[in-house]
């Protein structure tokens, strides 16, 4: 049976870059610590300031110089463990977080001391994160058949990640992933009492409202990472990575909210009259949204048309009679 309902889509700032730019920024001469004013922006606004470009920061005005706080910040809670966060720790094959949670870390690693985003297996075979510019031997694998089955090889020469990365995928698969046990074990059979890249690695800095920003304005030397996650920018609008507790003034965006009303043609047995069949496919949809466009801050409902509502309040009063 064919459906055509309206889809209302809630857009809260983002749905394409020309619509992001309608955001305005507040200074907030306010001290706080960058969860405080987090807290703050998204109360008050919309949330902590992202920006995407140096027009960005041109419109970045305050009454006084002084440094302040931006959404840029690293979680330590995310890449800790082998979650599925945006700067949590992923394979290189897939470029997404671990489908399985396994893990080999050494003691109180990872600990990401002064930015360690790559990681080794060391000849004691345990993993550690190490600074991704070093030069090291690598394991790449190969996928076989049935996929799930992995081959490795130990290339002895030495490469930082990236480029031991474009080898692995020029002449194998990729570097090597390692999901469970045996493929550890099989991995520590080829490798042996040396150590070398593997593909975990993580992105580290995320944006407070998930914006997929790239562009990044550090100062010379910056980030150190030197436990310290959260961001600030300076009196000549240059970024440091500072700690959190820190107090602050702050900037807060304001992302104007949007409705987009979207038609669409369901082929389906299910009956879409249905609310409980209705509520699942919207909760379906909205479940796709951040996967599929990449944003963040969507919301759905469906639009029921006055016909429609008519035509329901005329259906429950001939199944509930007044008396």
């Amino acid at each position: 049976m064919d459906y055509r309902l309206a889809l209302l889509l809630s857009v809260f700032g983002l749905c394409s870059p020309s619509l992001y730019v309608l955001r305005q920024f507040h200074y907030i001469d306010l001290n706080m610590t960058w969860a405080d004013a987090q807290h703050y922006c998204r109360d008050k606004y919309s949330d902590l300031v992202t920006i995407e470009s140096a027009s960005d920061i041109s419109r970045l005005n305050r009454p006084d110089v002084s440094k302040a706080w931006i959404g840029l910040h690293d979680d330590p809670e995310d890449w800790k463990t082998m979650g599925n966060e945006t700067n949590s720790w992923r394979w290189s094959s897939t470029g997404a977080t671990s489908k399985t949670g396994y893990y080999n870390w050494v003691t109180n690693r990872p600990d990401n001391w002064r930015g360690e985003f790559c990681v080794m297996a060391k000849s004691s075979h345990v993993w550690d994160d190490t600074d991704c510019n070093t030069g090291m031997w690598f394991l790449c694998y190969t996928a076989t058949n049935p996929a799930s089955q992995k081959t490795y090889v130990l290339i002895q020469e030495a490469k930082n990640w990236k480029n031991a990365q474009t080898y692995c995928r020029t002449h194998h698969t990729d570097l090597a992933m390692i999901e469970n046990a045996e493929e550890f074990a099989n991995m520590v059979s080829v490798k042996g009492p040396r150590q070398g890249w593997i593909g975990l690695y993580r992105e580290a800095w995320r944006w407070s409202d998930n914006r997929d920003s790239s562009f990044r304005n550090w100062k010379v030397y910056k980030p150190d990472n030197y436990h310290s996650f959260c961001v600030m920018s300076d009196e000549q609008y240059q970024w440091d990575d500072i700690h959190c507790k820190d107090k602050l003034p702050f900037w807060c965006q304001e992302v104007p909210k949007q409705h987009i009303l979207m038609k669409l043609k369901i082929q389906t047995d299910a009956d879409l009259s249905d609310p409980a069949v209705n509520a699942k496919l919207l909760q379906q949809l909205d479940a796709l949204l951040p996967e599929t466009t990449g944003q963040a801050h969507l919301k759905l409902k469906w639009k029921i048309q006055p016909r429609k509502q008519e035509e329901e309040k005329e259906k429950a009063e001939d199944q509930c009679p007044l008396k």
